[in-house]
């Protein structure tokens, strides 16, 4: 998974060349082709009228409708005639346009042209697709002859202004389309980073119970050891190695979006009573939990289950710290519920405050564990917020989570 963001970026780099050089290709010999093609057919169409046989008539009526009822080609309106026998007459009106015929004019001489057939005469600017045509006249007047051109010159020069547009356009997209793969990539990395690390604290975090399990079952086994003493120390890491089994299992849930809500109307004040005596049995007796809670009933619509495994695992945790007394209040101002645990131990330092709810981060102390981590996932299930500071004396953990969800 390393360098997978630049990865990204060089398969977005090709793919924008290859769609480039894809564009390029259709555009540069599709559209010239095809103008050329109708350039030709134009050219043949009017030679063709201009050929036709007309009938004598005094009719006037006739030549409108003559005219009217001939098909008309789209590039026939951009089709110039020059004569051939003067050769210093140029049907444009600007010196551009007196030049070029002055060039296609000496292109023609000394060759000798086949009448009604196309051909092409390129410049810098300009892209001429030509035929010479020759109108009989009567028996006693020589041949009139012309040339009839077509300059897709303009269209060619277009094509060099549509691809420098279409190049710069493509370098815009594709440049978003590399800073969002980056980012893109950067986030993969790091998430692939994050579950490394996570299996690798995990295993060690199981690692430690089961070297205790084995060493003391070693013992018992080699008759070193007392077997009641050992056999209670094997009991207290398997639960210890249960529980974090669990809370593996739960916070795995929880990043798959599996983890579901059993909520229920529930007065948070029993909740926290129901925390408070499961981690009694382990508190010194030196340490005193103290509950602040109002006397009326506060509703919450919560996952008991869920909810209290949080408060309790926050419990769980100011009881290493404090000293003499855990306090547990609890106040809602009728949109949010506030449950603040205060501890007065030495607090926490300052700089493991910012990764107190990361997984597995050992802190100043030397201890590390997903508790915290879970705890926080949980109330965030809940659509809450908690967050770790110092207060006046020891560390407060604050939950804040809505009454009504």
């Amino acid at each position: 998974m390393k360098n997978i963001k630049l990865r990204i970026v060089y398969l977005i780099l090709c793919s924008a060349l290859l769609l480039f050089a894809l564009f390029m290709l259709a555009v540069n010999l599709t559209i010239p082709a095809h103008f050329v093609r109708e350039a030709k057919k134009a050219l043949i169409s009017e030679a063709q009228y201009q050929n036709r046989t007309i009938p004598y008539t005094d009719d006037e009526s006739f030549f409108d409708d003559e005219w009217n009822d001939a098909e008309e080609h789209f590039l026939t309106p951009s089709i110039v005639f020059l004569e051939l026998d003067n050769a210093n007459q140029s049907s444009g009106w600007n010196r551009d346009a007196y030049r070029l015929e002055k060039k296609l004019l000496e292109y023609c001489k000394g060759r000798d042209l086949s009448l009604n057939q196309c051909y092409t005469f390129k410049t810098d600017r300009h892209h001429l697709i030509f035929m010479s045509v020759q109108e009989e006249q009567d028996d006693w007047e020589k041949p009139y002859a012309y040339i009839m051109y077509i300059d897709i010159g303009p269209i060619t020069r277009y094509i060099v202004t549509l691809n420098w547009a279409f190049f710069a356009v493509l370098l815009a997209i594709s440049s978003v389309m590399c800073l969002l793969g980056f980012r893109f990539g950067r986030d993969i990395e790091k998430e692939a980073e994050r579950q490394q690390t996570f299996f690798q604290n995990a295993s060690h975090e199981l690692k430690t119970p089961l070297m205790a399990i084995q060493g003391y079952a070693e013992g018992i086994q080699a008759g070193v050891m007392d077997a009641g003493g050992a056999a209670e120390v094997i009991l207290a890491e398997s639960d210890r190695m249960t529980e974090l089994v669990e809370e593996l299992l739960d916070i795995s849930k929880i990043d798959m979006g599996r983890q579901r809500l059993a909520l229920s109307e529930t007065d948070i004040r029993e909740l926290l009573y129901d925390g408070i005596r499961a981690v009694e049995p382990t508190a010194a007796s030196s340490i005193a939990i103290v509950p602040d809670f109002p006397e009326e009933p506060i509703i919450v619509k919560c996952d008991d289950v869920q909810l209290r495994r949080a408060v309790t695992n926050i419990l769980s945790n100011g009881l290493r710290y404090a000293r003499s007394e855990l306090r547990l209040t609890c106040r809602t101002d009728k949109r949010h519920v506030t449950i603040r645990i205060q501890d007065d131990g030495d607090g926490i330092a300052e700089e493991d405050l910012p990764h107190i709810f990361d997984r597995f981060y050992m802190g100043r102390s030397g201890k590390s564990g997903i508790g915290l981590a879970l705890t926080k996932e949980i109330v965030h299930l809940h659509r809450g917020t908690i967050r770790a500071y110092n207060g006046d004396s020891g560390a407060v953990f604050e939950i804040s989570i809505p009454v009504s969800r």
